[in-house]
């Protein structure tokens, strides 16, 4: 019933993984409408979007998901948030994330005067390397990689927490005054020309005029 008149390619459903169709905006707008209305408390969903965004900057790509879904289980973290908090680390933002390791475990390794191997090596220079071959320059810088995801993977955790948090709590105590507002007009109609209140407060309506007095 809802599947497309025209089935995609191979090649159009690639496309769609690295750039979707109707671009990251509209992406990036329906997974802020899902976190935030997901079931659970605020804490354990912006646990579990923190571990998904945590993650993302492991260079250890394959275990991103798996890693997420575990340690947000031990944390009593949402698991669906997890999933959606990983979509960060991405084609687009992974080149950017693990340079990022790179240079920040590569200034933390010389300051403690550790030895490490392609110091210096400038983002015009990496990205065609992880471009070229990600594997070989990843198991070349490994150990700069891993210092620099724990470090920036705990500023990213802290940081996705306070967001994800302060955006359900406060989506929540929006949707709980417009609904109790919504009640308190169901209650308490506005009164008008056709409306009267007894003594004992009750509010009801005319159905019309009276013409029973003028009659008389």
């Amino acid at each position: 019933m809802f599947q497309r008149r025209k089935a995609r390619s191979a090649s159009e459903q690639i496309r769609s993984v690295v750039w979707p169709d109707r671009g990251f905006g509209r992406l990036l707008s329906y997974i802020i409408q899902r976190v935030r209305r997901m079931p659970g408390s605020p804490t354990s969903i912006a646990v579990g979007a923190a571990w998904g965004v945590a993650v993302s900057f492991s260079p250890f790509i394959g275990l991103h998901l798996f890693a997420g879904l575990a340690l947000s289980y031990l944390t009593r973290g949402n698991m669906l948030a997890c999933l959606f908090g990983t979509f960060v680390g991405n084609p687009w933002t992974f080149p950017l994330f693990f340079y990022l390791d790179y240079a920040l475990g590569t200034f933390l390794l010389q300051l403690f005067g550790s030895t490490i191997s392609l110091a210096g090596v400038s983002f015009a220079e990496f990205i065609p390397l992880f471009m070229a071959e990600p594997v070989a320059l990843t198991g070349e810088v490994l150990k700069q990689l891993i210092v620099g995801a724990v470090v920036l993977g705990c500023i990213a955790w802290f940081a996705s927490f306070g967001v994800v948090f302060w955006a359900v709590s406060g989506w929540r105590k929006h949707r709980s005054a417009r609904l109790a507002a919504a009640r308190d007009r169901r209650r308490n109609p506005p009164l008008n020309a056709n409306t009267t209140v007894d003594d004992k407060g009750v509010v009801a309506q005319r159905s019309g005029p009276d013409f029973g007095e003028s009659d008389r």
